[in-house]
């Protein structure tokens, strides 16, 4: 089992990084979340926590060894919690994992369907079984959880804005903080549909 690797960070792609390891390029597997983080640091050198598994059907004779990198311990440990749930493969926990760990974790200890179905290919029913095999588990990995700040109130617009974001099923609290977050970048923003799509501009540049 590989469970460390170190080395220069050669590129980022759309789900992985190459690393240098000793003039060896590496492919590593990485979560969404991990990706700005990653591409901050091209050139520089970085340990990643792995996992290796074998992709391919069983029975089919054709499996790949892939190499997953977590930038920490605890997305690791985590990751390996989510795979355990019915319908969760290796790629799909990946992706989910576009949001950050403490976030996806606390909505399972709360029961969160509704935040769980907005991650990418979760359904209701695959939040439910979330839910039902994790919950009372992810306590430990909760601890990042920022405290709520204050939201500010919303003009006409920015309200308009945010019934369409929550009709697009985002959760109130994450809209308004992105719509506060863009008008706050950009004082001009007037518009209710410029605003909807400055508030994703955000909501894409945090994961």
């Amino acid at each position: 089992m590989i469970r460390r690797i170190t080395g220069r960070i050669c590129g980022v792609e759309e789900e992985c990084v190459w690393l240098d390891v000793l003039g060896v390029w590496l492919e590593l597997l990485t979560p969404a979340s991990g990706l700005p983080e990653l591409q901050r640091r091209v050139g520089s050198e970085i340990t990643l926590h792995t996992i290796l598994y074998l992709e391919g059907a069983l029975g089919g004779g054709n499996l790949t060894p892939r190499l997953i990198g977590f930038l920490s311990e605890p997305d690791r440990r985590f990751f390996d919690e989510l795979t355990r749930v019915k319908g969760i493969s290796t790629r799909k926990a990946l992706r989910l994992m576009g949001a950050p760990t403490h976030l996806i974790a606390a909505a399972i200890e709360r029961g969160d369907e509704r935040f769980l179905t907005t991650l990418p290919e979760i359904g209701k029913k695959t939040a439910a079984g979330m839910i039902a095999e994790l919950r009372g588990r992810l306590t430990p990995f909760c601890a990042g959880e920022p405290q709520s700040a204050p939201l500010p109130e919303l003009n006409t617009a920015q309200q308009l804005a945010l019934e369409i974001l929550m009709q697009w099923g985002d959760r109130r609290a994450d809209a308004q903080r992105w719509i506060a977050a863009a008008v706050e970048a950009d004082g001009l923003l007037a518009e209710p549909d410029e605003i909807v799509r400055a508030a994703y501009r955000v909501k894409r540049s945090i994961g």
